[in-house]
């Protein structure tokens, strides 16, 4: 995907996420999106195959899309709610309001996932910074979103970082040391230009759990 400045139907200009197709992406605009599910989430390619990138986080959540979910973690979801009620310092927490925004919030899915990780990277199929194929590109990348913004522990199931939070998380490395669940979106863009642009090459995400399943995911994409 690739960030640019698109104008709604309202005619307001807004800075927006967009899928890159064929034509390629400036390599200091490529953003890249990876999102996390239940076993059967590619099933959403089959069935709603008009919709592109992002739509599929709203997709996911639809009533009759039927998705096994694994059981919960209430008091993970407390902490969750409360970081976000009280990230905003310009949210208005009178009572009131509070509980206003715990009805809110009771009425639409909260994201989080309940699998751990133990390792993930990022390689490419082809020389890439000047390093062969296969080789972890983790250091090249930066986070640019988490979505929600919130990590959570695999081992003691609390949060450790979120909404409430003034300074940013930005390294894969700083993120594995956390030993977090996995993010339902997180996306990545490139902190350094790889110097074989214009560059066909594919990336792998390599995402191994703490019970040792190892998640694989493959994307095309033309840097220029």
């Amino acid at each position: 995907m690739e960030e640019k400045l698109v104008t709604e139907y309202t005619g307001q200009t807004i800075q927006k996420e967009v899928v890159v197709g064929e034509e390629g992406v400036r390599a200091k605009d490529f953003l890249y999106w990876l999102m996390t599910g239940a076993d059967d989430l590619d099933s959403l390619e089959l069935y709603y195959s008009k919709y592109r990138g992002r739509s599929y986080e709203y997709i996911y959540h639809r009533p009759r899309v039927k998705f096994q979910l694994a059981p919960g973690f209430r008091m993970t979801e407390a902490q969750l709610l409360k970081d976000y009620l009280a990230g905003d310092s310009h949210r208005d927490t009178s009572p009131d309001r509070m509980n206003a925004g715990l009805l809110a919030t009771a009425l639409i899915p909260w994201e989080y996932r309940v699998t751990g990780v133990k390792d993930f990277k990022i390689v490419a199929l082809t020389p890439l910074f000047g390093l062969p194929a296969e080789t972890s590109l983790n250091r090249f990348f930066t986070f640019h979103e988490l979505a929600p913004k919130q990590i959570i522990s695999s081992q003691s199931k609390t949060l450790l970082w979120g909404y409430s939070d003034q300074e940013q998380v930005t390294s894969i490395a700083q993120w594995l040391s956390m030993r977090p669940m996995a993010q339902p979106v997180m996306m990545l863009r490139l902190n350094t230009m790889p110097q074989e642009v214009p560059v066909k090459t594919r990336l792998v995400t390599i995402l191994t759990t703490t019970d040792g399943k190892e998640l694989r995911d493959t994307l095309q994409v033309l840097l220029k």
